[in-house]
């Protein structure tokens, strides 16, 4: 990102080599120039906007002649003007991976020969004004994992052909015009874990019982719809942590889960026949109905009641006096042990079904559980009584505490997150002055352990922890709506599992956190590349930190050693010394063959990259996560190969 203005120059046609072309963020205007289609060897091709520090204005018709970039895996054309259809010739660039171009006024049908774009992982058609029906042969989409096509003018029913999109875990096809009945085929897509949102649509009829395959999925939104009948078939999607099912016509009663039990009014508002007691037996509405029961019949109840009631009163004033003996007993035992308050009452909040309870938690909460200390807090491995191994963060308390419901706030959106390169978040519990955060448990340490033991750490292990800690960045950044800031990205929050997965952890907690221990940390990092504005960029600039870390096997700072500068000041020094970039690798790394010593250097032209001074001209995570797997042919599980590299030698880039 520069501040670029103008059309687009023709002339850069004539760089038919070129691999990436990246001109997001500017404030360019015009057209795209049909000359672009001579740059054979394109790969990126990313003429976005950017919100927060710019935009492009291109506007006019993406020209045919793009789909003369065969080699294209990316295209983001997103906030924009872009205006008139989207062009069939797209379809031909049938290795494209990511197709974006969401916040523009595209009218007209979505071409059905996009089908042919059968290696598409994501595609956003949101925020255009798009008519027709969705394509059937969206079902060729076999890769697809995201598919957005929100707030269009999109109509008539969906396609059965939807059942073949199994690598799909979230879909988005909210605020259009789509009619019909919600098709059994569906609760096919096992797959879907991130959201399912068909709001603000005209689906009508009732919920097909194969819905109740989608066991995986975290959000369903069907409000402002035409549906009916019965919403028990909902029970079954036991990993629901948000649900909206409000302004349709569902009656019957609530499903009795422990889920259904923590939802809002607002859930269900605008649905009157649907029952609001959690009995399961009768409902409001059949109560209406009972209004005949007979005289003597009341009467007797009610003297039974009355009689029920004072010896319930008696046996309730035993109970809550042994009860408050036993907690507060329990309550000192643990505050003996741990230096807290454990007393009751606490609160405890879920966001996936859990197999245990608050007791069980606390149980844990010992020093030779303890298997981590940080900024935020002190983390506890701890065992439940049915064999599950969880995370326990206590956070330290803060000098300035939050109301409750704030901090609540932002913990059920930190809740609703799930990446398969972020630690889950199961739960949350607190009482009057402690808080604890319920994670995943990752059994292997974290990066800043690994690369500190001296281990003979090889680079592809080393390459696959980096692209799995961008890519769970990219997701906070890019996938989370409003998107969500680390702010404490390091090694040490870098966690490892069994085969050396990354798993981001400590997520969004420095928002949280109002500690010296915490400002103390953020502000070491702040010398080298921070600002008082803390964006999306301060994170980019220290995942560059961590790169750099990975590379040389140094830490961020080694205060140990006669060049004790921090890891950026130090990787500059040694490139401004005419020294070969090589001597920055870590020892063991060298003298491994040309082809992955020009990786890793490749590699390390990225970071160099990421902690640019000027938070402006820093990538992306985005971006850097399209760098990352373009350095070598990607493994199997993250992506299908690529036909040309996005960076090598000799390369022009633009």
């Amino acid at each position: 990102m520069n501040k670029l203005s103008g059309p687009i120059p023709p002339e850069l046609g004539r760089l038919q080599k070129i691999t990436s072309l990246l001109l997001w963020g500017n404030a360019l205007s015009g057209k795209i120039p049909p000359e672009l289609s001579n740059c054979s060897a394109l790969v990126v091709l990313d003429l976005s906007g950017n919100r927060l520090s710019g935009q492009n204005l291109l506007a006019g018709e993406i020209p045919r002649e793009i789909g003369k970039l065969q080699n294209m895996v990316f295209l983001d054309l997103y906030s924009n003007r872009f205006t008139g259809h989207l062009p069939a010739e797209l379809a031909n660039i049938t290795v494209l991976e990511l197709l974006d171009v969401h916040n523009n006024s595209f009218t007209g049908p979505i071409p059905p020969q996009f089908g042919a774009l059968m290696n598409l992982e994501q595609l956003d058609l949101s925020m255009n004004k798009l008519t027709g029906e969705m394509p059937a042969s969206f079902g060729n989409f076999s890769y697809l994992n995201k598919l957005i096509l929100s707030r269009n003018m999109l109509s008539g029913p969906l396609p059965r052909s939807v059942q073949n999109l199994q690598k799909l875990t979230m879909l988005d096809l909210s605020n259009n015009r789509f009619s019909g009945a919600i098709p059994p085929e569906i609760g096919v897509l096992s797959s879907l874990s991130i959201s399912l949102d068909l709001s603000g649509n005209r689906f009508a009829g009732e919920l097909p019982e194969e819905m109740s395959g989608l066991t995986q999925l975290q959000s369903l939104d069907l409000s402002s719809n035409g549906l009916h009948g019965s919403i028990s078939v909902l029970g079954a999607l036991t990993s629901l942590t948000s649900l909206n099912i409000s302004f349709n016509n569902f009656s019957g009663a609530i499903p009795v889960t422990p889920f259904f039990k923590t939802l809002s009014s607002n859930s269900y508002a605008g649905n009157p026949s649907l029952c609001e007691s959690y009995d399961g037996h009768i409902c409001a509405s059949d109560m209406v109905r009972r209004t005949t029961l007979k005289t003597v019949r009341t009467v007797i109840l009610v003297c039974a009641i009355l009689g029920s009631i004072t010896l319930l009163l008696v046996v309730v004033w035993i109970l809550f006096n042994r009860s408050r003996r036993l907690e507060g007993e329990k309550a000192t035992s643990l505050s003996a042990a741990g230096g807290n308050d454990f007393s009751y009452p606490w609160t405890f909040t879920p966001f996936q079904k859990l197999n245990f309870c608050v007791d069980s938690i606390l149980e844990c909460l010992k020093d030779e559980n303890v298997i981590g200390k940080g900024c935020s807090g002190v983390v506890y491995r701890a065992e439940m009584p049915n064999g599950d191994i969880i995370a326990v963060k206590k956070l330290w308390k803060t000098t300035k505490e939050e109301p409750i419901d704030a901090f609540a706030a932002e913990i059920q959106i930190l809740g609703h997150i799930r990446h398969r390169n972020i630690v889950k978040l199961l739960g949350y519990c607190s009482n009057k002055s402690v808080k604890l955060l319920l994670y995943n448990y990752v059994p292997n340490g974290n990066l800043q352990e690994l690369l500190s033991e001296n281990r003979s750490l090889d680079w592809d292990t080393r390459y696959k922890i980096a692209v799995g800690a961008a890519q769970g960045l990219s997701y906070l950044h890019h996938d989370c709506v409003p998107a969500i800031l680390h702010r404490d990205v390091k090694c040490n929050n870098i966690l490892l599992d069994s085969k050396y997965e990354a798993y981001l952890a400590d997520f969004g907690l420095a928002k949280l956190m109002n500690s010296p221990n915490y400002h103390h940390a953020m502000s070491r990092i702040a010398e080298y590349g921070y600002t008082a504005n803390i964006t999306e960029k301060s994170d980019v600039y220290s995942y560059g930190v961590v790169l750099l870390e990975i590379l040389s096997g140094r830490s961020a700072i080694e205060p140990m050693v006669s060049d004790s500068l921090h890891i950026v000041e130090w990787a500059k020094k040694k490139m401004g010394s005419y020294e070969p970039a090589v001597n920055i690798l870590d020892p063991k790394l060298r003298g491994m063959p040309d082809q992955l010593v020009q990786e890793m250097l490749q590699t390390l032209g990225i970071a160099i990259f990421c902690v640019n001074p000027a938070p402006a001209e820093r990538p992306t995570m985005k971006e850097v996560v399209a760098f990352l797997k373009e350095v070598k042919s990607p493994p199997e599980e993250w992506a299908k190969t690529s036909q040309q590299p996005l960076i090598k030698p000799g390369s022009q880039e633009a």
